[in-house]
């Protein structure tokens, strides 16, 4: 147990973490919590019980999205009876917390501080005890006041349902290891019980928290080994049991099945680009997108299924099919781009063990996220701190010292080096769904241990040189067996993913009667016609993918069709270079997120050579593809526009540009690099 100066220091991170998280509140004046998903919580407040309404007042509408900052009950009127919706259930204990501070004060964002300060000094506190477990007391008090003071952490406060996993996922982690750690087995009952409550209470909060059970289990069984094999039995039980049940109110509560939608929008090109990962022919998104998303899965499903519209959910208490049934769909084609998102996991870990670099003020605006190192004032204490470690020598000692970590613990606790290694390595690759500030911030302590761990080595050299070629040993097994596995799901990717696009290309096509539309001295626009069966779809009325719609409830109703569109260009008459090749769609009043975008096709040098360009069309009722345009100077180039008529295992959204000899090159993405964007 930690001694008096131990206990003292924690309760100083958990005073000042909690005057931190009061001021970034008192600044920012809003919190953000998707709150206009789930008015249930006004309502209670107002003491009409977690009840919810298909109209919701306007008054109620300005404050959840933060257009006022306080609300009068008196304005409700006739109190609701439709019972709480989808998204209030699957965030229950965050929902229940916000509306109990708001009955007991008044509804008003600013009366949210004891629950802001509360998790802030949580966090602060877990970050002192966890780093503190590992190093002496004063370089982990100066390593947890780089992580409570840090501006990457406190930007995340004002986006309160993101930043509120992060204590619960720091205690889960601590109580963990000391349940790891125990002797005794009742000690070991004990912590792993606590973890288990931090992770079902985490889940109530914010569901990223949920990963930590199957990484808790496998930790425990590891770490148990075959002497204590029944306590390790014992421990998983308890930890599995307690975090169940301390999460029961929520489960079945929310949409199995729609963590396919998530990956979905990581695999886009934004997240490929804030990963910096090497150029491909293809893309699976132009854009960070939901309606992009959903749009392609109904797409691919909705024609087979005559039920799907019938099947469609209803406002506010469940969600559309293109997110209950994404998982089993993207499954059925990801493993042709199994090499991309083995190196999108790789990459991901390596940009969070070296976490400076990967908010350095050059990146800062390439986040698909939210806005990074962007809060109050009160947050931007270290902002110059952190501008200073955004460079390479930095993100060396980052990585030398993350291999020192497992190294020091090698030397003391070998069994538990590598539920430590096994733990470590899923929490740092599972953000592969969607690489983002937001859903990584709550790592940073890892880049903390790292630097420890590297400066930590000179004054323990007499303990850990006796270890050392057992743990060189055992680091170059595993670095072979990464460098193996990457290597070997990316050869796989390329012979699958070529086998299935040359597939797609062998498919039946009719030809697109192409109009030009206009043409001026700096753009040739060609329109597309609306196929006719796809009229009353495009005519119909909007579904739920509207601002109209949609702004207070998840996705419910989506309605969309596809086809692949295939462009040739070439020709005698072609010039020799790039064009910026731009999709149009025409739309309806209603819209809601553009599907607009355009792609760049490198033109042969050989006149009798053709680039061949696979982008999908997409009909929804709000929008539909209606022209291409591309510079004047390119615009003999488009020389054919076909439909594909087949079917194919790639995914609709699937957009390629295949250049003369496009099989013969590497069908992956490299590794890239670790550019900070000018900055030193």
């Amino acid at each position: 147990m930690p001694d008096r100066p131990d206990w003292v220091l924690g309760v100083g991170f958990a005073l000042l973490g909690a005057v931190l998280g009061a001021a970034v509140l008192y600044q920012s004046r809003m919190l953000y919590f998707y709150q206009a998903f789930m008015p249930e919580m006004v309502y209670s407040a107002c003491g009409h019980g977690f009840v919810r309404s298909p109209v919701t007042p306007p008054p109620m509408v300005d404050f959840l999205f933060g257009r006022s900052p306080v609300f009068d009950c008196a304005t409700i009127g006739i109190a609701p009876e439709e019972p709480a919706g989808i998204f209030f259930r699957t965030q229950l204990y965050l929902g229940w917390a916000v509306s109990a501070l708001w009955r007991v004060t008044s509804i008003s964002y600013s009366n949210l501080w004891p629950l802001v300060s509360a998790l802030v000094g949580a966090y602060a506190c877990g970050c002192f005890v966890l780093v503190r477990l590992f190093f002496a007391r004063w370089p982990a008090a100066a390593g947890a006041a780089l992580l409570a003071l840090s501006p990457v952490m406190l930007s995340m406060v004002p986006y309160f349902r993101d930043f509120s996993k992060a204590p619960f996922f720091i205690w889960a982690i601590v109580f963990l290891i000391l349940t790891i750690r125990a002797e005794l087995p009742r000690m070991a009952l004990l912590w792993a019980a606590l973890s288990g409550v931090a992770v079902g209470l985490g889940v109530g909060f914010r569901s990223d928290v949920f990963i930590l059970l199957p990484i808790g289990i496998i930790a425990l069984m590891v770490a148990s080994g075959l002497k204590r094999w029944m306590v390790g039995i014992a421990t998983m039980a308890v930890f599995v049991a307690t975090a169940l049940l301390s999460a029961a109110p929520l489960l079945g509560g929310g949409s199995a099945g729609a963590s396919g939608v998530l990956l979905m929008q990581g695999l886009s090109d934004p997240f490929q680009s804030y990963l910096d990962l090497g150029p491909v022919p293809y893309s699976l998104g132009a854009r960070y997108s939901d309606e992009i998303v959903l749009s392609s899965v109904a797409a691919d499903l909705r024609p087979a299924d005559p039920g799907w519209d019938a099947g469609e959910g209803k406002l506010g208490h469940s969600v559309s099919q293109a997110i209950t049934r994404s998982g089993s769909y993207l499954l059925s084609w990801l493993p042709y781009f199994a090499g991309d998102v083995t190196t999108q996991a790789l990459k991901s870990a390596a940009w969070v063990v070296v976490f400076p670099e990967l908010v350095a003020p050059g990146r800062v605006n390439l986040d698909p996220g939210v806005p990074v190192r962007a809060a109050p004032q009160i947050a931007r204490l270290l902002n110059r701190l952190y501008d200073r470690l955004a460079n390479s020598w930095v993100a060396i000692v980052c990585a030398a010292g993350f291999i020192a970590f497992f190294w020091r613990e090698a030397a003391v606790r070998p069994r538990e080096a590598f539920a430590l290694f096994l733990m470590f390595g899923a929490l740092l690759t599972y953000p592969v769904v969607q690489f983002s500030v937001r859903h990584v911030f709550h790592l940073e302590f890892i880049w903390i241990l790292a630097a420890l761990s590297f400066f930590s080595v000179p004054f323990e050299w007499s303990r850990l040189r006796g270890v050392l070629p057992r743990f060189l040993i055992v680091a170059a097994i595993a670095f072979v067996g990464l460098i193996s596995m990457y290597a070997g799901m990316a050869m796989y990717q390329d012979r699958v993913l070529r086998h299935q696009v040359e597939a797609l290309l062998a498919e039946p096509r009719e030809p697109i009667a192409l109009v030009s539309k206009s043409s001026t001295s700096e753009a040739a626009i060609f329109s597309l016609p609306l196929p006719d069966r796809y009229r009353a779809l495009v005519e119909s009325a909007p579904d739920s993918m509207t601002p109209k719609l949609g702004e207070q409830s998840l996705q419910w109703d989506v309605r969309a069709a596809g086809d692949r569109i295939l462009l040739t260009f070439g020709g005698e008459s072609c010039s020799e270079g790039t064009a910026a090749v731009s999709f149009r769609y025409a739309t309806r009043e209603g819209i809601w997120q553009r599907l607009d975008h355009s792609i760049s096709v490198d033109l042969p040098q050989d006149r009798a050579s053709f680039s061949t360009v696979l982008v999908p069309a997409f009909y929804r009722p709000t929008q539909y593809l209606s022209d291409i345009q591309l510079p004047a100077k390119y615009s003999t180039c488009l020389v054919k526009a076909e439909r594909m008529i087949g079917q194919t295992k790639l995914p609709i959204l699937l957009d390629a540009v295949l250049a003369p000899g496009w099989q013969n090159r590497p069908l992956h993405r490299a590794f890239g690099g670790f550019s900070t964007f000018g900055t030193k």
